[in-house]
C-alpha cells in the first residue's frame, strides 16, 4: 500500500464520494497495520506449517504507540511460543507479549523500534448504517482492504465454549482468516474497532471490538501505564508523539505528551474536565512528556492546584486541577 501516492485530476475524477472515502481512509491507517506471524500451538484463525514443521499462525495487528506497541486478538498470540510482527515497510521484528485480555479477545505486543507510524483510536457511539474499512492479511494476503458498514452494535457472540464476547460491532465489511487482530476504521481513519470473530460459512458478517473495550485493555497492559497513585490526579497514560503540524501550529515546545488511556470520573482529572485520549502536554507551564514527567510535575504543584494543558483533536486546552 502506497499512502504517499498523489492522484492526477482524470484520477481523482474517477473516483466517487465512497470510493474517495474508502481509499482516504485505507491510506491514513495503512502504514500503521502489521502482519503477525506466531510459531507454537496457539489456536490463531489460521493455520499453517512454520520452520521446522511446527504449527503456526497468522493474524494482524495495529501499531497504537509510536514507541512499537501494537494492539491484536488474544486468540491470535496467547498459545504462541514466538511472535514476529512484519511491518508495513517489509521489516521482519520479533514481538513481545505484553499481555492478553481473553475476555476481550485482545492483547498489547511491543516491538524494538521507535517513530513507528501509528493509527488514531477514536472511541464515539457508532450509527448502524455508518461506513467502516477493515484492514488485515486474510489468508496471507497482505494489506488488504475491505469496506461495509455497521450492521449492528451491542452484539454478543460465542467465541469458545464456556467464553463469550460481548458489546461487539457487527459490519458486513468482509472479514476472513487473517483478518484477525486488524483495524477497523470509520472514514477519517480512526480505529473504532479491533476485528476479532467471523461466523463460519456465514456471508456478510463479521465482528469487532470497540474501541471503549479496547482503551480499558491498553490502560491495563501498557507496561508504561500508571495510575499516579501518590499525586491522586486519577489517570492512567503513555507518552505519544504529537503531530509535527500541530505541534507548530499551537507554538509547543515538546514534540511528545501523556496520552490518557484512563480517566476516574470521581477523580481530580474526570472532575476538572480532562477525557480518554486528551494528551497532557504541561503542568504549571511546564512541558510533560511521559508519565513520571506528570507524576512529578503534579506533585510539585503548590496549594493543592495545578494549571493543565492538554490536547484535544489537535486544539490546545487547559483546566485547573484540585489535587
Amino acid at each position: 500500500m502506497d499512502a504517499t501516492r498523489s492522484w492526477n485530476p482524470s484520477e481523482q475524477q474517477a473516483f466517487d464520494a465512497y470510493s474517495q472515502a474508502v481509499s482516504g481512509a485505507a491510506e491514513r491507517v495503512g502504514p500503521a497495520v502489521v502482519r503477525i506471524e506466531t510459531q507454537g500451538r496457539g489456536p490463531g484463525w489460521l493455520r499453517r506449517h512454520g520452520p521446522g514443521g511446527s504449527p503456526g499462525g497468522m493474524g494482524s495487528g495495529v501499531i497504537y504507540a509510536s514507541d512499537g506497541h501494537v494492539l491484536t486478538n488474544a486468540h491470535v498470540v496467547e498459545q504462541a511460543a514466538k511472535i514476529s510482527v512484519v511491518l508495513a515497510d517489509g521489516r521482519r521484528l520479533p514481538g513481545g507479549l505484553v499481555g492478553v485480555e481473553p475476555q476481550f479477545d485482545l492483547a498489547v505486543l511491543r516491538v524494538g523500534a521507535r517513530d513507528l507510524p501509528v493509527a488514531e483510536l477514536a472511541d464515539y457511539q457508532l450509527r448502524v448504517g455508518q461506513l467502516v474499512v477493515a484492514i488485515g492479511n486474510p489468508y496471507g494476503f497482505g494489506w488488504t482492504v475491505t469496506a461495509g458498514v455497521v450492521s449492528a452494535v451491542g452484539r454478543e457472540i460465542q467465541a469458545a465454549p464456556g467464553r463469550w464476547l460481548r458489546d461487539l460491532i457487527q459490519t458486513d465489511a468482509s472479514i476472513n482468516p487473517g483478518n484477525s487482530g486488524g483495524p477497523l476504521v470509520d472514514a477519517k481513519g480512526r480505529i473504532v474497532g479491533i476485528t476479532t470473530a467471523m461466523v463460519p460459512f456465514a456471508q456478510g458478517v463479521g465482528f469487532a471490538v470497540p474501541m471503549s473495550a479496547a482503551l480499558v485493555v491498553i490502560g491495563r497492559l501498557q507496561d508504561h501505564q500508571t495510575r499516579l497513585p501518590g499525586a491522586k490526579l486519577g489517570v492512567g497514560g503513555m507518552r505519544t508523539s504529537i503531530d509535527p503540524a500541530v505541534v507548530k501550529a499551537r507554538h509547543l515546545q515538546r514534540d511528545s505528551g501523556v496520552l490518557l488511556l484512563e480517566v476516574l470520573p470521581d477523580g481530580p482529572a474526570g472532575r476538572a474536565g480532562l477525557k480518554l485520549l486528551d494528551v497532557i502536554v504541561a503542568v504549571d507551564g511546564q512541558p510533560v512528556m511521559t508519565p513520571e514527567d506528570l507524576h512529578q510535575a503534579i506533585a510539585r504543584s503548590h496549594n493543592g492546584r495545578a494549571a493543565i494543558s492538554f490536547l484535544r483533536d489537535g486544539n490546545l486546552r487547559r483546566a485547573t486541577v484540585l489535587v
